[in-house]
């Protein structure tokens, strides 16, 4: 009678955990499947200090603030269930896992003091407008990271990753096939533009059609889904499709193969339509990574796996022709970006020599532009605009339509429009072949001299400091600038950062003049480091960098050794891989792309899958080692015995 109590107690038990098992994973389906499709007008005032810098007093945002209103929620969840579901199986604890957690403590305690110590702290705190990445949400990161390791107890709660990436990737495909054929749902379909702006919004939107009208976000041809950018689609492709291909090629069954390759295909629409650089150089990673571990597996089955690859390639070669070479149109400039970044800096190379205006002086009352041949200095005298050349004589411009023009060759191609900024305060937009480039005040007492668009406060131009890439700043879409302008941050921030989400409020946005040569426009706002690396040493620190490197490197170190080069691999091994090669796709994207909060909880959920199912095989084969141990232990004994 005791054992059969025993054993209805021991069954119940089971289904209990399994219940609390299937909760516990209820809040990371929803930060897989919910959160990324989430997209909802929000209008955000921002501070004064962020609104000086973007040069504007009000920020539309779609795609990041309700996402990560609800990764907080989620994120609270997450604790409130850990507190009241913690079972004893839940623990993990070994080396890997102690290294982890103290590489995240240190991560997120020099990311704490960045914040606190933060000249915008505020924005520190909740993050830019748009961006919503500050210091609370990368506690909710590392909520998620350790929630998901200690959630995911059995191989099986891989399905329920599995499924709703797989219903994620099907949903982005059906938005994405609508942006891939200029047909964009979110800014053409008043059903859904209804349900993403706000009622008091679309009023205002409304034509007399009654349509409500929104520009569409990126052009015809480039996927971005509900992920705010096609770059941060391709970061969300860079681990999708060494997942699922990993998963298609190695999992045995046909249901199950054929469902994971329709996953597969639907992956490289979303990663090749996004026409995302940085996602095909995570892929590369990966898929370097990927031929390395499973190399002995690749040689011994290679008549199975070369035909199911050629499928896939001639599937993406037939889409690229039938859409006109729109799939892998941007693959020749990332080539030729690669050369030119492997190529080195061209030492004698000087960016003022290819932009129009070599220097802006303002001196005595007066400002004067440095042009390649000549210059043109601006007067104001009596409440009257003198013109001259670099010889002092007078340029004569004519009054058209509220535009000064003239029709001396040299300066043709600038003119002017003046104006009232406000009752009192008059001044004068500066135009090169129609396109505004500075904005200089006029004044009685102080005479010309440049004005900030927005605040119409004094400013002057800079010429920021840089390391490398000269002659290479327009490469990787400015990139080349863009970092070069970064790394002389990493001077002051190599221990403690600026601030979570603050890179736009700290990089020398007066650099005009580099900005005119990098960007075809001097009036370029860089919001991010373009690099996921430098965008945590500027922004976190260079000790939470190191730390990030050392959790996510000894992840990858770690599943090297548990899946590198082995003859049979279980299917477990297989999604412990697969997993790792979709974080490898997501750092190695990161070289391009930055975090943002419509993929990274994908990231972090992944990671933290990784290192549960590492954990377990590393238990495993601990077990297995002692019970060898004791087997030779028994049998020496009985020999001895005998």
């Amino acid at each position: 009678m005791s054992e059969q109590f025993l054993e209805s107690k021991r069954i119940k038990q089971e289904r209990q955990n399994a219940m609390f098992n299937k909760i516990m994973f209820i809040p990371i389906i929803v930060l897989l499947v919910i959160v990324p499709l989430i997209v909802r007008l929000q209008v955000v005032i921002p501070t004064a200090e962020v609104a000086n810098t973007m040069n504007t007093g009000t920020i539309t945002d779609f795609f990041s603030g309700y996402k990560s209103s609800m990764i907080i929620l989620v994120s609270i969840a997450m604790l409130s269930m850990t507190f009241l579901l913690f079972q004893k199986e839940m623990i993990k604890k070994d080396k890997y896992i102690m290294t982890y957690f103290i590489s995240a403590v240190i991560f997120i305690g020099v990311s704490l003091i960045a914040t606190l110590t933060s000249d915008y702290s505020s924005t520190a705190w909740s993050g830019m407008p748009d961006r919503a990445e500050g210091m609370i949400m990368t506690g909710c990161y590392l909520i998620i990271l350790f929630y998901t390791i200690y959630a995911f107890r059995k191989y099986e709660n891989y399905g329920y990753v599995i499924i709703a990436l797989a219903v994620l990737v099907f949903i982005s495909t059906f938005f994405g096939i609508f942006q891939y054929f200029g047909h964009d749902l979110i800014t053409n379909n008043n059903f859904i533009k209804s349900l993403i702006i706000p009622k008091e919004i679309a009023e205002q939107l409304r034509d007399s059609s009654g349509n409500i009208n929104v520009s569409g976000v990126y052009e015809e041809g480039k996927i971005y889904g509900t992920m705010f950018h096609y770059n941060y689609m391709g970061s969300f492709g860079a681990m999708m499709v060494p997942l699922f291909v990993t998963l298609t090629l190695f999992i045995r069954g046909k249901k199950r193969k054929a469902f994971l390759a329709a996953c597969t295909l639907a992956s490289m629409f979303l990663l090749f339509g996004s026409t995302s650089r940085a996602g095909l150089i995570g892929l590369g990673c990966a898929t370097m990574i990927g031929i390395i571990v499973f190399s002995k597996r690749i040689l011994k089955r290679w008549k199975l796996i070369a035909p199911l690859l050629a499928v896939f390639v001639a599937i993406l070669l037939g889409f690229n022709a039938v859409t006109d070479g729109k799939i892998f149109e941007r693959i020749p400039t990332l080539m030729n970006d690669m050369v030119g970044l492997l190529g080195g800096s061209e030492e004698n190379f000087n960016y003022k020599d290819h932009i129009p205006v070599r220097d802006v002086v303002e001196e005595n009352g007066t400002l004067t532009l440095v042009l390649q041949n000549d210059s043109l200095t601006i007067q104001y005298i009596d409440q009257g605009i003198v013109l001259t050349d670099a010889q002092g004589n007078a340029i004569e411009y004519k009054n058209v339509e509220g535009k000064y023009i003239t029709e001396d060759i040299r300066f043709n191609a600038i003119t002017f429009e003046a104006g009232h900024i406000t009752e009192e305060d008059y001044a004068m937009k500066i135009m090169f072949n129609g396109m505004t480039t500075f904005i200089v005040k006029l004044d009685e007492r102080e005479g010309a001299y440049l004005i900030h668009p927005y605040t119409f406060e004094r400013m002057d131009i800079v010429d920021a400091p840089y390391i490398g890439f000269e002659g290479k700043e327009k490469l990787g879409s400015a990139r080349g600038y863009i970092w070069s302008r970064s790394l002389p941050l990493l001077k002051d921030t190599w221990f403690i950062g600026n601030g979570p989400d603050t890179y736009a409020l700290v990089f020398p946005q007066n650099d005009l003049l580099a900005k005119w040569w990098a960007y075809d426009t001097p009036n370029m706002i860089v919001d991010k480091a373009h690099n996921l690396y430098l965008q945590y040493a500027i922004n976190n620190g260079g000790l939470a960098l190191l730390a990030f490197l050392v959790l996510v490197g000894v992840y990858i170190a770690h599943s090297l050794r548990l899946y590198a080069f082995k003859s049979y691999y279980s299917s477990n091994d297989i999604i412990g891989a697969a997993t790792m090669l979709a974080v490898v796709g997501y750092l190695g994207a990161g070289f391009f792309n930055d975090s943002v909060v419509s993929v990274a909880p994908i990231f972090w959920i992944l990671l933290g899958t990784g290192i549960a199912i590492n954990f377990m095989l590393q238990q495993e084969k601990i077990d297995v080692a002692k019970r060898v141990k004791h087997a030779t232990v028994d049998l020496k004994t009985r020999k001895h015995l005998a």
